[in-house]
Parts: structure tokens; sequence; C-alpha cells
């Protein structure tokens, strides 16, 4: 497999060209749904990346954000894949986006791929092989103490049926961590708890392409993934995400199902 993750390492460098040298001006952008956005950048790297990928492994599928056609099944080789996770920041030139891409097979996790184009970060997982960022070995923080730990979330900002009880629960973990944060990609921010930047993270109804190579990356590194109820996440479906350290995850749980 060393050569599929060369190729598609190859592939996401130059997808993230596109992304580090876009501005928000000349950009085309298209409102989906109420806060939810998609931009020629968007369509350009969704483009490149499907082509590329099929060619490194001929006869799989794509999986993507911004595709028309998706087959949800993951029973053959599978690329799923966000083009640009934190579309909203790219519009406003805040740079902190990545492209994410999780390759699965016969319905098991087999590798993910996190780039971040504007630091030029690879966040790199083979299930068995552990986790990596720029090829050099990564893991969760140790952090057992909910007191010390910094915690992100998201907002799911398509569905503003959820505010009340995301804030709810951010307030209840403020009240016990050292702080939170908010940064706009989940794929970033599970990369983050995986490299030990972070130590846990939870968002509401995330779709397929924003945890599916997220959930390698971090497993690979040592740490946790589940639904809200504690059971591991259905990869080809939206799903309410908590992930941790793993020393963390019960409290984690705890907190926000005390808080709904």
């Amino acid at each position: 497999m060393q050569d599929v993750r060369e190729n598609v390492e190859k592939a996401l460098r130059e997808a993230g060209e596109i992304i580090a040298a876009s501005t928000i001006h000349g950009n085309m952008v298209e409102e989906k749904g109420f806060a939810n956005y998609v931009t020629e950048i968007d369509y350009k790297v969704q483009k490149l990346l499907t082509a590329k990928l099929k060619e490194i492994i001929p006869g799989s599928n794509v999986i993507g954000e911004e595709a028309k056609n998706n087959l949800y099944d993951i029973k053959k080789s599978t690329w799923i894949v966000d083009p640009v996770d934190g579309t909203t920041n790219l519009m406003y030139g805040y740079k902190h986006s990545a492209i994410s891409v999780g390759l699965y097979k016969e319905n098991k996790p087999c590798m993910g791929f996190v780039y971040n184009p504007y630091l030029e970060e690879m966040f790199f997982a083979e299930v068995g092989k552990g986790a990596f960022l720029n090829g050099a070995k990564i893991s969760v923080t140790k952090n057992k103490v909910l007191e010390e730990c910094l915690a992100g979330f998201g907002t799911n900002p398509y569905d503003r049926s959820n505010v009340d009880e995301t804030f709810e629960i951010v307030t209840s973990l403020f009240k016990k961590c050292r702080d939170v944060r908010r940064s706009g990609s989940a794929a970033l921010d599970m990369s983050y708890v995986a490299c030990g930047r972070m130590d846990s993270f939870f968002e509401m109804c995330l779709q397929p392409w924003d945890y599916a190579a997220g959930f390698i990356i971090l497993s690979e590194a040592g740490g946790k993934t589940t639904d809200w109820e504690g059971e591991a996440p259905q990869i080809i479906r939206p799903s309410s995400i908590v992930c941790s350290n793993g020393f963390l995850h019960d409290e984690m749980l705890e907190i926000i199902n005390n808080a709904r």
C-alpha cells in the first residue's frame, strides 16, 4: 500500500495548491442551504481528486461532498472525500481548511488522509500501522484530568435547530475543562486530537466525509471516536461524534448526555 499512500499524498498536495492559491474574490459561491456554501474551489478539488483516486485504485468508488451521484456502499474500495473541509473559512480568507480522504475496503477502514495546504501538514494513518504527521509518528495526549483538557467542538451551522443543545453542552464542558475551541474544520479538529493539540472534540450531525478520514487517524494515534451513545459510528451515515484521547471519553459522554 506504500505506492497508494505516496500517490494519494501527491494528489492531495496538487489539490492543496488550488486551495492555498485561492481568494474569495472571483470564486463563485453557491448556497446549498442556510449557511451551507460551496465555491468553485470545492468543485475543482472534487473533480481533480475523483479522477486521481480512481486512477490510483481502478474500479474504486468515490463518495464526495460535492459529488452528484454518491453510491453509499463501502463493500468495494471506496474513497470518502471532503474537497474543502472548512469552506466558510476559505470564503473569508481564514486559513484553516483541509482536504479529507478516507479509504475503506470491504466495509472496513483502511487509510485516512487529512491535508492542511496552508501549513503543508499531511496527517496520515493506515490501519494497524500507526498515525503520522509529515512522516513523524503521532499519538494522543495522556491527560486523564478533564480540568486540564482543551476541548474542541463544532456547531453544525447548517441546522440551527441544534444550536441550544450544542451550546448547553459547551457551557457544561467549559465549566469543567481548561478551555474550548471552535475551528470550523472537523477533519482538522479530529487530527489535532490525534496529534495532541487538543484532548477531545464533539459535533452534532457530521456527514461521512467530515469524519471518515479523521476516524482512522485518531484511532491509529491511540484515541477513541464514538457516537453520542458510545457506539462505533456508522461511517456511511450522518452521526453525532465525540472524540477523545480515550482516557477522557466516558466523562465527555457523561457531559454530553447530561446536558441534552
